[in-house]
C-alpha cells in the first residue's frame, strides 16, 4: 500500500493545475467531484464514484448511466470500448446480484460485447434483463445506448452465484 501525505496530494495538485489545460481541469473536477460524492455515501466503490455511475434495479430489469465526459475517452475522443464493457458489466452483475439468495452474491464467469456505433452525446445507459435465472448461474443480456436511444453495443454475461464472504 502506497502512503501519502496531505502535502504530497497538495504538491501535486498544485503542479498539475500550474500546467492544466481546460480538459485537464475538467477531468480533476469530475474525479474530484466523484471522490466527494463517495466520502458522502452517493457511492459505494470508487470505480462508480470516477464515473459518476448511477444505477436503477427493478426485479427484472436494470438501467446504469454514466456521463460522456473526457475521463472516458479513447484516443479518438469516443467512449472507450471497456468503459462501454465496464457499464454492461454493472447493469447486469447488479442485476444478477439482486437476484441471488440471501447470503450469496454472483461473479461474472464470462462476457461477450459487440460494438455496434460510437457517439459524441452525453451519457451512456445500459439496460440489463434476465435471459436464464438458475439455482447456481444466471445468463443476462444488455443493451447500451446514448440518451438519444442510438445503440452503441448489445452485450451477453454469465453469473456464477457464490456465497459471500464474511466481511
Amino acid at each position: 500500500m502506497i502512503t501519502t501525505s496531505k502535502g504530497q496530494i497538495e504538491q501535486l495538485l498544485a503542479a498539475i493545475l500550474q500546467d492544466s489545460s481546460e480538459e485537464d481541469e475538467e477531468v480533476l473536477l469530475h474525479l474530484l467531484q466523484g471522490l466527494h460524492d463517495k466520502q458522502q455515501g452517493i457511492h459505494r466503490r470508487y470505480i462508480n464514484a470516477a464515473l459518476h455511475m448511477i444505477g436503477k434495479f427493478e426485479p427484472d430489469v436494470s438501467e446504469v448511466r454514466i456521463p460522456i465526459t473526457p475521463v472516458i475517452h479513447n484516443t479518438i475522443k469516443v467512449p472507450h470500448g471497456g468503459i462501454i464493457a465496464t457499464i454492461a458489466d454493472a447493469a447486469m452483475g447488479g442485476l444478477a446480484s439482486r437476484a441471488a439468495p440471501e447470503g450469496y452474491n454472483v461473479v461474472t464467469t464470462n462476457m461477450n460485447i459487440s460494438y455496434i456505433a460510437t457517439t459524441n452525446n452525453n451519457e451512456l445507459i445500459a439496460r440489463g434483463r434476465f435471459v436464464h435465472k438458475g439455482r447456481q448461474t444466471f445468463v443476462m443480456e444488455c443493451d447500451i445506448e446514448d440518451e438519444t436511444g442510438r445503440k452503441l453495443a448489445i452485450a451477453t454475461g454469465s453469473f456464477f452465484v457464490i456465497q459471500r464472504r464474511p466481511s
